[in-house]
């Protein structure tokens, strides 16, 4: 579930179909993107969710392993340069601050599309790399009992604490 009209919505097939439910689009995306023939929308999505949980994942490692950098310092410092993302501004303060609730992006609605990433016939190994191990973070994720946190929890994960913990990450 994502918050009415915060999510991108990526549309596509027959443009005047599409017209026709305008307004529910606008109901539910404030921006909705034309990616061309009929199933580019669902590859569209798929692509974008496969770099969020691979952000996600890489994002907590990063901040798992340089933990005694001055996280108020951190943000600032990576603005504008190349590995600076919209991820890192939106999840790594959830992640400084082990704030998994309430979830803006819980890990049980993101795990579903990554199994259909998976599932999709691409021209790359779809379990080779990167993506076998968001895969496996986001897995865990939901195995924990982590389903209804935000995706920023495997943070947790990753620096070897249990997210339904209250303690400080170590």
């Amino acid at each position: 579930m994502v918050a009415a009209r915060l999510a991108i919505m990526f549309v596509s097939g027959d443009l005047a179909r599409i017209d026709t439910v305008r307004p529910m689009r606008a109901t539910v995306s404030g921006l909705w993107v034309y990616t061309g023939p009929f199933g580019t929308g669902a590859h569209m999505k798929c692509m974008a969710n496969l770099l969020l949980a691979v952000h996600a994942v890489t994002d907590g490692e990063a901040l798992a392993r340089w933990s005694g950098l001055d996280l108020e310092f951190v943000p600032g410092t990576l603005e504008g340069c190349s590995a600076d993302s919209a991820n890192w501004k939106q999840r790594g303060p959830r992640m400084a601050d082990r704030a998994w609730s309430p979830a803006p992006g819980p890990v049980r609605t993101l795990h579903p599309i990554l199994e259909q990433i998976e599932g999709c016939a691409v021209k790359a190994d779809p379990a080779a790399g990167v993506f076998a191990s968001g895969q496996l973070a986001f897995a865990k994720a939901l195995a924990g009992g982590w389903g209804d946190l935000d995706i920023a929890c495997v943070y947790d994960q990753v620096s070897g604490v249990s997210a339904l913990s209250p303690g400080e990450a170590s």
